[in-house]
């Protein structure tokens, strides 16, 4: 990397980390104030649209540009389910529509992510505990019994972008439960521009620390996220089924993320 390019990206880690940690602060005490102060039937509804305003905002900031297939719901109780490679995948999918997220434990605890999510009123799950998914999986069929959209990473982790993992049936009981309308959604990303792939730069499925990574990717010029959503939502009142039906609707609109050249 010649010296040019290297004093470019300090100057975006100059101008967009100040301003996306700026953000998830006034995001998260808009949350948190909102959280202390309406009704708790309407608290998560509240947080949903401010996460979904706090991830327009990061996205902005990060240049991210979304490009979007599909119908992109917005009406009622519903469930996404998406592929993951990246915690990318939470600013862009929240970007375009309001939305409680169910994400690992370890998120709540991170600087800047965890400071707006837990405001916001994502529910965290531990994934090394099996009990847990049932605790969570009450506490998702109470917010989709309410109204409020759920956005989850079925996979259970991040992929390193190649292909879609299977998506894990127990994740998906409250949405068969309740009925609710499933999306499948694939995301996959681009970054033009940029020498290093997205694999390294986007994705982030390792043991690589997140202060590590993160700066990697706010020095990027441009981010393109290609969200693919399927033509129709999806209905089933067997979690094994409805897991297997999204995988295949998901799996069918995926662009597997650029890797590094070997």
């Amino acid at each position: 990397m010649d010296r040019y390019t290297i004093q470019v990206r300090w100057l975006r880690l100059a101008y967009k980390l100040p301003a996306a940690v700026a953000a998830t602060l006034f995001f998260a005490g808009l949350a948190a104030a909102a959280r202390a102060v309406v009704p708790r039937g309407r608290a998560d509804k509240a947080g949903a649209a401010l996460c979904h305003g706090w991830s327009r905002t990061l996205c902005a900031i990060l240049s991210v540009r979304r490009d979007v297939d599909g119908p992109i719901p917005i009406d009622g109780a519903f469930l996404v389910a998406s592929n993951h490679v990246s915690y990318l995948d939470i600013l862009v999918l929240g970007s375009l529509y309001p939305s409680v997220f169910l994400a690992k434990r370890e998120i709540a605890s991170w600087p800047v992510f965890g400071w707006v999510a837990r405001a916001a009123g994502t529910l965290f799950i531990d994934r090394d505990q099996g009990k847990d998914v049932v605790r969570a999986g009450r506490e998702m069929a109470a917010r989709l019994g309410s109204g409020v959209p759920i956005t989850i990473f079925p996979e259970g982790r991040a992929s390193d972008g190649t292909s879609i993992l299977p998506f894990q049936p127990s994740l998906l009981e409250p949405a068969a439960r309740t009925g609710v309308p499933c999306w499948a959604v694939s995301i996959s990303y681009e970054t033009p521009g940029s020498a290093p792939s997205p694999s390294r730069t986007v994705c982030w499925h390792d043991s690589e620390s997140l202060l590590t990574h993160f700066p990697r990717l706010v020095g990027l010029r441009r981010v393109v996220a290609c969200v693919s959503f399927a033509q129709a939502p999806i209905r089933a009142d067997n979690r094994k089924t409805l897991a297997s039906a999204l995988w295949e609707r998901a799996n069918a609109t995926f662009t597997p993320v650029r890797q590094e050249s070997s």
